[in-house]
């Protein structure tokens, strides 16, 4: 119970502080990981300490590619690793799936609120064609290096995934 009610505590000031500032400190995402990783290795010693680890990575490995793209800024990666700490490598996947649904919700609410759903679909006819022809880089518009971009706090989205599936179980 109590590390459950730590990963809802840490999700939720990430989330504000994503989409209050557009960051997330780096002291939360410290602070998750140790608590996490001291808390599996108590409960579950060296194989709790690995299923963290474990998960640690695989977060921060799954969302690393958004990055490299400029599709997603390191706080997002960095605190999706705290949570794949937290969760370990067992729920991720879950709580990946149900982040990209309630992003994906945001994302279609900042589209329609801001008129923008005839220049979303060319940007992503666009994208598309790039990776056709290999073009996997940086797209020079749609990025969030772009001030002009239309952007969803996806740590927000993280946040609520965290709740809904900590709610669920």
């Amino acid at each position: 119970m109590g590390l459950t009610v730590f990963i809802l505590l840490s999700a939720t000031i990430a989330g504000y502080f994503d989409l209050r500032w557009h960051r997330v400190p780096n002291w939360l995402v410290g602070l998750t990981v140790a608590v996490a990783l001291a808390w599996h290795t108590s409960v579950s010693g060296p194989s709790g300490l690995w299923s963290s680890l474990a998960g640690l990575l695989l977060g921060m490995g799954l969302l690393f590619p958004l990055f490299l793209l400029r599709g997603m800024g390191a706080g997002d990666v960095k605190f999706f690793g705290a949570l794949g700490a937290a969760l370990t490598y067992r729920h991720l996947f879950a709580v990946l799936t149900i982040s990209l649904l309630v992003g994906a919700v945001m994302a279609l609410y900042v589209i329609l609120r801001r008129g923008a759903a005839r220049q979303t679909v060319r940007n992503l006819a666009d994208l598309g064609g790039r990776l056709l022809h290999g073009q996997i880089r940086a797209h020079p518009v749609v990025g969030i290096d772009n001030p002009r971009a239309l952007v969803v706090p996806f740590t927000v989205a993280q946040a609520v995934a965290t709740w809904i599936f900590v709610l669920s179980r």
